[in-house]
């Protein structure tokens, strides 16, 4: 008995196989780009998991600036993809881990212009706000911030909250001055 395959079957298998570029079936670009991302990712994790352990300040600063340079490299080979947004915030967060805050900054406002929409834009201009303040110590650029912050996204709870400290007494205060204020309202 001889068997006998139809057209349609024999077109079928050659489009299956010919449509699996490798074993797994995920085509070879795509498997590096999330092999990639989730590099990201896991340095990320390292970093969030690290940063309150004094004596891991080294690691954290390491890590950091590794973080930084592959979401650089990653922007740069993929500058369309749909992951920009979360590469955009890992790399602010590996240049504020390594003391880079200027960098932080920008990358923070780049996430901000380039995801406006975004339900994380208003923590991205808060965030470049919080270094210029508390970091930098850097209050007239970080009014500025936080007045776009509110500008930009009035009804959001940071909003709200930002105005009201820009328009207080504290935002001109010392560290020790506001450990003061804050004790003594909560006696």
């Amino acid at each position: 008995m001889r068997l006998r395959f139809s057209p349609l079957i024999v077109c079928s298998l050659l489009m299956l196989f010919s449509c699996s570029s490798n074993e797994d079936g995920v085509q070879p670009e795509i498997k590096q780009v999330n092999e990639e991302f989730n590099a990201l990712t896991s340095l990320e994790a390292e970093i969030f998991n690290e940063a309150l352990a004094a004596k891991k300040q080294n690691f954290v600063l390491v890590r950091g600036q590794k973080l930084l340079n592959l979401s650089v490299a990653y922007m740069n080979d993929h500058p369309a993809d749909s992951l920009l947004e979360r590469v955009y915030e890992m790399a602010a967060l590996g240049a504020e881990s390594c003391g880079k805050y200027d960098d932080a900054i920008n990358y923070l406002y780049l996430a901000q212009r380039n995801f406006p929409t975004s339900k994380r834009a208003p923590i991205y201009l808060f965030n470049r706000a919080r270094i210029l303040d508390d970091v930098l110590n850097k209050k007239d650029e970080s009014i500025l911030a936080y007045n776009e912050l509110v500008e930009l996204y009035p009804d959001d709870s940071l909003s709200i909250s930002m105005k009201a400290y820009v328009n207080s007494t504290l935002m001109n205060k010392s560290e020790a001055e506001l450990l003061e204020f804050f004790n003594s309202k909560n006696q």
